[in-house]
C-alpha cells in the first residue's frame, strides 16, 4: 500500500479504486497523441513560438492531467509534501530535518535550520496534492544565491494537512503555529518572509486575514513587528465560480477553469459561509485587507499573461495595493500558472521573475 503524508498507510478515502487505476492508465495512454498535436500546432501561435519544444510538451501534458484526473488520481501522480521532500533530500544527499509544530503541521527544512533569516515556503497543489519537486529545487537555488550575497538564509517547507483529510481552518492553524514556532526559536518577524504559490499563496492570504480578522479556534498571531515580506506566485485567489474565471480561460495555461472549480468544490465542502473571505480572496468584503501594511513590510505578487487566474490576480493585487503602498504586481509575458517553477522543471533559465525575486528577497532581509 502506498505511503501517506507521514510515511504511513494511505487513508481509504484517498486510495484509488480499480476503475480509477484503469481510467488513469487510459488517460495517460492518450498523452502521446495529445503531445504530438500540441507540438504540431505550436509554430502557429504566438505563445507556441515563444516556447521551447520542451515547454510546449510539459505545459500540454500538465493541462491534460489536471483536466482529466480526479482528486485521488492527481494526488497519486503528484504525491504529498512528505514524500516529495524526502525524495528531494535524498537526491541532494542531505539528512531530513523535521520539526513538529502542532496540530499535525511540520516544518521540513530544505536547507540547514537557521534562526536568523527564514523563508517559509507554503506549497501549492489546490490543497489536495503536494508540491512539485521543481519548487524545492527553485527555493534551494534562491537560498544558495542569497548566501553568495552574504544573506545566509534557512528555507523550510510547510507540511500541512490536505483536503479532505482536514478542512478549513486546520491548514491556517498549522501555519500560524509554524510562524509562532519560528519566532520562539529566535527568528524576528522582520526576518521571516512567507512565500507561496497557488493554493499556498491562498493560505498566506488566510494568515494575513487571520491577523486582521481572527478566526475562532485558531491561535492569535501577535507580532512584535511586521513580517519581513510576503511573496505570492500565481495565487489561487478565487475558488468559487465567477465571470472573471472565464475571461482568460484557454489562453495557453497549464490549468483550466473547470479544473480549478472542481478543486474549489473540494475545499469548500463542509465549510461554513463565514469562511468564504479566507477561502475565496477576491470575494472578501470591501476593506477586508485594511491594515495589511501594519503586519507585513512588503508584498510581491506574480501573475502570468496566459493564466486562467490572470484577471482574478490583477483584481486581488489591486485590493492589496489599495492598503499597502509597498505592494508590487509582476506580470510575466506568456507566463503560465507557476511559470517559474515550470521553467526550472524544464531545465531552462528564467531571466525575468527569478532575478527580480532574488533582489526583492535580498532587500527584505536585514
Amino acid at each position: 500500500m502506498a505511503a501517506g503524508p507521514d510515511g504511513g498507510r494511505v487513508h481509504p478515502r484517498n486510495q484509488l479504486s480499480s476503475w480509477e487505476w484503469i481510467t488513469m492508465v487510459l488517460i495517460c495512454l492518450q498523452l502521446p497523441v495529445v503531445l504530438l498535436w500540441a507540438f504540431v500546432k505550436s509554430p502557429f501561435s504566438e505563445l507556441g513560438r515563444s516556447q521551447s519544444w520542451k515547454r510546449v510538451l510539459i505545459d500540454r501534458a500538465m493541462l491534460w492531467l489536471f483536466v482529466n484526473l480526479n482528486r485521488r488520481q492527481i494526488r497519486a501522480v503528484y504525491g504529498e509534501a512528505w514524500g516529495t521532500y524526502h525524495t528531494y533530500m535524498k537526491s541532494k544527499k542531505r539528512d531530513p530535518v523535521v520539526e513538529e509544530v502542532g496540530e499535525g503541521g511540520k516544518l521540513l527544512w530544505i536547507t540547514s535550520k537557521r534562526a536568523d533569516r527564514v523563508i517559509l515556503y507554503v506549497h501549492g497543489g489546490a490543497l489536495v496534492f503536494g508540491p512539485f519537486e521543481a519548487s524545492l529545487i527553485f527555493w534551494n537555488y534562491i537560498q544558495e544565491n542569497l548566501q553568495k550575497r552574504g544573506k545566509s538564509t534557512g528555507v523550510a517547507l510547510m507540511n500541512y494537512s490536505l483536503v479532505p483529510d482536514a478542512t478549513f481552518p486546520t491548514q491556517l492553524k498549522q501555519i500560524v503555529l509554524a510562524i509562532q514556532h519560528l519566532i520562539k526559536s529566535g527568528v524576528t518577524p522582520g526576518n521571516i518572509q512567507l512565500v507561496g504559490d497557488s493554493a499556498g499563496a491562498l493560505l498566506i492570504h488566510q494568515v494575513l486575514s487571520h491577523i486582521l480578522h481572527p478566526v475562532d479556534g485558531v491561535p492569535k498571531l501577535t507580532l512584535t513587528a511586521p513580517l519581513g515580506g510576503v511573496f505570492m506566485m500565481s495565487p489561487w485567489v478565487i475558488t468559487l465560480d465567477d465571470n472573471i474565471y472565464h475571461t482568460n480561460d484557454g489562453a495557453g495555461d497549464i490549468l483550466s477553469a473547470s479544473a480549478l472549480l472542481y478543486w474549489g468544490t473540494k475545499i469548500h465542502e463542509g465549510v461554513p459561509p463565514l469562511a468564504k473571505p479566507y477561502l475565496n480572496a477576491t470575494g472578501a468584503p470591501e476593506g477586508w485587507l485594511k491594515g495589511i501594511d501594519k503586519i507585513v513590510k512588503r508584498i510581491l505578487i506574480s501573475d502570468g499573461a496566459v493564466e486562467v487566474l490572470r484577471d482574478a490576480v490583477i483584481k486581488y493585487s489591486t485590493s492589496v495595493k489599495k492598503y499597502h503602498k509597498n505592494a508590487v504586481l509582476f506580470m510575466q509575458d506568456f507566463g503560465a500558472h507557476d511559470e517559474t517553477f515550470i521553467i526550472f522543471f524544464a531545465g531552462e533559465q528564467d531571466h525575468k521573475l527569478t532575478p527580480f525575486l532574488l533582489d526583492w528577497l535580498d532587500q527584505g532581509f536585514s
